[in-house]
């Protein structure tokens, strides 16, 4: 293994670029860094260029020739420290940059005679190449603008240079990009995760330059490095980034350090590549502006609980076990206080739901007549009764008497005859079949699938009835033509129906039935930013954010999901395309003021598993049971105040296979997910 290094700071900035004062600094720190950590372990082969050696030409050619050199089982790490900008993106690009600008860095001879910066998507072309070679490579880019790119004493001075008025001039691009400027082309690897990117600060932010005793320091490597030399074993991109993060935010809380690509197996690789190691939990509680906060709010589902019943969190696996009360919810992120323990301040703690307050989902087992087994039934409700945290009641369930008026119940356990377990919608209608009771562990399985539909149910129907942000994005679906690569900025999208839902239908092709293909548009037409995460929930109970994680969409701005690429909605593996089958999605659009963390929606498939069961007080087994997050806003309350607004739009699209068994359309009530098809019968 070997690592190969090209590390580029540049502080001799000519007029009318600022000069920098830290950028050599940082790299020469880095490469101490990398000498005093290979040694023994990799080859290391390291490349600088600083100052006026730094030109365009000469970091571009630097970088195919020294980071070229990366084959399999090898390292290449490119590291930035200087200026960046931005610069006016070329109309045929709409889709690729939902803020309008494309993201730049700025070498020694950029703007001078006609140069132009190293523009972002350059950046991605030489990647690419090293990509393709085999490498893990990395990014570090401390610079101002540098998550959309894959700084004065006491933190005054940005590395942040004059904003460009113009699109680029194709003709002093690289050639592989001329073309596509001109005809709206994306050269191939655009937009692809095949590399691994630590940034200073996030698209429209600055990032800050910092004494570091008697020597100026990027604020952002400074941190980064510090964390890599702390005691123990490599951290992972994710951890590296949670705790530089922290001690960016401490000093300059309008910095905030971004991770690419977030959701990707790729950033719980060690720094400079190896074994993965996924996180324990995407809940994480943190020190900041004085006071300790969890990575979770209002608009996860998250409620405030009460003084006599709050939500508390729990460090993952702590022995013994390290508790936080919830104080407040916030949009995004609330504040928590320690229970009995002092926490580090320059760590970050994964961390787990571990009481979350009632009311919660409402069961009742059996019938109002009794009709089920007594036996059977008993074992159900003891399962429930003794589901949460330290053998305590299920935090997401809430037992209720069959039949009771007073106290409908949201689903019903089945249980028809001894060992036989069952879910039903208040309707009646099968959400699963038979739940095996292997070894006797039926009711425990019913219980964990009682709680994953209660989740996917109360993320379905988030709401904030009292948000400000209503209707400021618009969700448009737009279909896609035969042959057609790229969503368009402009046109027709398609009608919702009577109720609100979007249907669509196979069409009959040479080979058989043909799955409808759409894009998906999101505008902004207010004058602000706006951050927007898109999931999709399927019928069987899946929640994933993969059509748009997040992003801040610009004022009066478009975004495309899914990249721009047209998304094929298809009948899902095991449904029989036939007349008369069909499959639900409901979009849900959920827009913030702020960031938000769209892993921790994810839940898989109803019955597939989800992470290993861990010992109290997390005793829970998907992602969804971990975080606990109760559904927002279920009965008449206003909702909690927060620091910032938030909004969410859920539009449900049915694709139906035409024939003679009805129409397309919307068959059934909006809560009867499992029915197209592939139901399980009673």
């Amino acid at each position: 293994m070997a690592v190969y290094a090209f590390l580029v700071g540049i502080d001799d900035y000519q007029p009318p670029t600022p000069r920098l004062a830290g950028c050599r600094h940082d790299v020469e720190d880095a490469e101490r860094f990398l000498r005093e950590h290979t040694t023994g372990t990799a080859e290391l082969a390291v490349e600088t260029l600083c100052d006026r050696d730094a030109t365009r030409a000469a970091v571009i050619g630097t970088f195919r020739r020294q980071l070229g050199r990366a084959g399999p089982a090898d390292t290449a790490l490119f590291w930035f420290s200087g200026h960046g900008s931005t610069a006016p993106v070329p109309p045929q690009w709409w889709h690729l940059e939902p803020s309008g600008r494309l993201q730049t860095l700025v070498c020694a001879d950029s703007r001078q005679d006609g140069v132009p910066d190293l523009l972002d998507k350059e950046l991605a072309i030489l990647i690419r190449e090293v990509a393709a070679g085999g490498a893990h490579v990395a990014v570090v880019l401390d610079c101002c603008h540098a998550a959309g790119a894959t700084r004065a004493a006491a933190a005054t001075r940005t590395r942040l240079a004059p904003q460009l008025a113009t699109p680029p001039d194709p003709d002093r691009l690289l050639p592989e990009l001329r073309g596509a400027v001109r005809d709206g082309t994306v050269p191939a690897g655009i937009g692809t995760t095949d590399h691994v990117a630590l940034a200073a600060c996030r698209e429209f932010q600055a990032a800050y330059e910092f004494p570091d005793g008697d020597r100026p320091r990027g604020l952002f490597s400074l941190a980064l490095l510090t964390e890599l030399r702390r005691p123990g074993r490599a951290p992972t991109y994710r951890e590296l980034l949670a705790g530089t993060r922290s001690r960016v935010e401490r000093i300059a809380p309008q910095q905030v350090p971004v991770l690419h690509p977030i959701g990707q197996p790729v950033v719980d690789q060690p720094f400079l590549g190896g074994q993965v190691r996924p996180p324990a939990t995407t809940l994480t509680m943190r020190y900041a502006d004085g006071a300790w906060e969890i990575d979770a709010g209002a608009c996860h589902g998250l409620r405030p609980g009460s003084p006599d019943d709050p939500v508390r969190v729990a460090v993952h696996r702590s022995e013994p076990v390290r508790q936080a009360r919830l104080v407040g919810v916030g949009a995004q992120r609330s504040p928590v206080a320690p229970i009995g323990w002092q926490p580090d301040p320059d760590r970050r703690y994964p961390v787990v739901v571990s009481r979350v307050p009632l009311p919660a989902t409402t069961v009742a087992i059996g019938t109002a007549g009794g009709t089920g087994d007594p036996g059977t039934s008993g074992r159900v409700a003891a399962a429930i009764r003794s589901a949460g945290p330290d053998g305590g009641p299920s935090p997401h369930l809430r037992l209720v008497p069959a039949g009771d008026p007073a106290q409908p119940a949201e689903l019903v356990v089945d249980t028809p005859a001894p060992g036989r377990f069952r879910i039903l919608g208040a309707d009646g209608t099968c959400l699963t079949g038979d739940i095996p009771d292997r070894d006797g562990s039926g009711p425990a399985r019913t219980v964990q699938q009682l709680e994953h539909i209660a989740r996917w149910r109360q993320i379905r129907d988030l709401a904030n009835d009292q948000s400000r942000l209503a209707g400021a994005v618009r969700l448009e679906v737009v279909p896609a033509g035969p042959g057609e690569p790229t969503a368009p900025l402009a046109g027709p999208s398609l009608p919702a129906g009577a109720d609100g839902g979007l249907a669509l239908a196979y069409r009959p092709g040479p080979s058989g039935w043909q799955a409808p293909e759409v894009f998906i548009r999101l505008h902004n037409p207010t004058d602000r930013r706006l951050y927007c995460v898109l999931l999709d929930l399927t019928d069987r109970f899946r929640i994933h954010p993969a059509l748009l994680p997040g992003t801040f969409i610009g004022p009066g701005q478009t975004a495309a999901a899914a990249g721009g690429r047209p998304i094929t909605l298809s009948l899902p593996p095991g449904r029989e395309v036939r007349p008369g089958a069909e499959v639900s999605d409901w979009l849900l659009l959920i827009v913030a003021e702020d960031e938000i963390n769209s892993d921790v929606f994810r839940l898989p498939r109803l019955g597939e598993p989800g992470p290993a069961r861990t010992r109290a007080p997390a005793g829970m087994a998907s992602i969804v049971e971990r975080l606990g997050l109760t559904a927002l806003h279920r009965d008449a309350d206003p909702p909690p105040d927060t620091a910032g607004d938030w909004w969410t739009a859920t539009l449900r699209v049915v694709t139906r296979v035409p024939g003679r068994s009805g129409p397309p359309g919307l068959s059934g009530p909006p809560d009867r997910p499992g029915r197209g098809g592939d139901g399980h019968p009673c």
